[in-house]
């Protein structure tokens, strides 16, 4: 589940080498990554429903196999666009792999304890883009971009081995779906329609659409308005990333104790006030705010993720337990789709102040924090209950 970081930010530096030897324009080179996006939002939304029919175990070495070799076509790759082909092809494996993962879980563990393995899985996945730039670094100083590709071949073969002799079959033939479109339009359409689901879709969708927003445009606005280099912005992402990472292993150890409704609560409550600090520092200007107080209240926001990611996915998870794969292709898909268009909101009304973000990360945030409010005085007693 974790493998989209390193698939991604493990050959970023090595964009402009790529976009040298291919002989190609810089937007096919950035193309390559948003290839592998879109791919992964398609492969959850394909492979995760499949599962449910003909089981895990079988997609889950299908996909490791298909991301090894498909890895070992990017590194060969003798121009922009078959490597831009291969990625498309192995962001759906990769996005397939990881709703799989989450179907795994789903099918395997129960209530809180579904959630708490969630949060663990949450922190690998968020220290991948920690870990990931390291790796290429290291990678790319003693090969190239072509080499990135084959530690990633490797790392697929590892993936399927690891399959084949830790996974078994989580999904019985007893509890599998019909095959055929008929039954998957049903399951999809049962899903869109039960509000005890997408409830925590929605919610989740929200939050991310606020964190995207920062994923985004951060960059961009701390640097531009507060001057921030390209080496402390590193520092600064790393830092926020680093928090959500602390705070996904936290809910990990409280998820049994306190429920994964409670964290959610205060994750999201976490996020919403950080966000609705960062309009008032906007307004007050650069010169009057000092660079680490925006610092702080994003960190705020991107912490309290690690709490309503893993908890949102458990929720969601065992709302739609009876279709587990086709649950985890609409939760996967749909927060993908929400990041895709609002990544670019800020870049629409530029970067040279904090206040177009801030906006429009205090917005989805408030948004997501009435949903919230609603969701829990409508069903007060599952509120302040477990999962389970």
């Amino acid at each position: 589940m974790g493998v989209g970081p390193f698939a991604t930010d493990t050959y970023l530096a090595g964009l402009p080498e790529l976009q040298h030897s291919l002989r190609t324009s810089a937007t096919v080179a950035q193309l390559t990554l948003t290839a592998f996006i879109v791919g992964m939002a398609v492969g959850q939304l394909l492979i995760g429903p499949m599962s449910d029919t003909y089981g895990r175990r079988r997609l889950l070495v299908v996909c490791a196999v298909a991301f090894a070799v498909l890895s070992v076509v990017c590194g060969l790759s003798p121009d922009g666009a078959l490597l831009v082909a291969a990625r498309l092809a192995q962001g759906a494996v990769a996005g397939g792999g990881v709703a799989l993962g989450r179907a795994v879980v789903t099918d395997t563990h129960h209530g809180d304890r579904a959630a708490a393995t969630f949060g663990l899985i949450s922190s690998f996945t968020f220290l991948g883009p920690i870990i990931a730039p390291a790796a290429g670094g290291v990678v790319l100083a003693y090969g190239t971009w072509r080499t990135v590709f084959a530690v990633l071949a490797v790392l697929g073969v590892l993936m399927a081995v690891a399959v084949v002799l830790g996974v078994p079959e989580t999904l019985p033939p007893a509890r599998r779906h019909p095959a055929g479109l008929r039954s998957l339009g049903s399951r999809m359409a049962g899903l869109l329609r039960d509000w005890g689901f997408m409830r925590h879709v929605l919610l989740q969708c929200l939050a991310s659409a606020g964190f995207f927003t920062y994923i985004g445009g951060s960059a961009f606005v701390l640097r531009s308005v507060y001057g921030i280099s390209a080496t402390h912005y590193t520092v600064v992402f790393s830092t926020n990333a680093a928090a959500m990472a602390v705070f996904s292993l936290m809910f990990r150890l409280l998820a049994v104790r306190a429920g994964a409704v409670r964290l959610r609560a205060i994750g999201i409550t976490v996020s919403t006030i950080g966000a609705a600090g960062l309009p008032v520092v906007a307004l007050a200007g650069p010169h009057s705010v000092p660079p680490a107080v925006p610092w702080a209240l994003l960190c705020a926001v991107v912490g309290g993720m690690g709490f309503a990611i893993p908890a949102a996915t458990a929720l969601a998870q065992e709302a739609g337990r009876h279709s587990a794969g086709t649950a985890s292709a609409l939760q996967g898909g749909l927060a993908f789709v929400t990041a895709a268009v609002v990544t670019p909101l800020t870049g629409l009304f530029g970067y040279d102040t904090l206040l177009p973000m801030a906006v429009a990360m205090s917005l989805f945030y408030a948004a997501a924090f009435l949903l919230m409010c609603v969701i829990t005085v409508r069903s007060p007693a599952r509120a302040d209950a477990p999962v389970g």
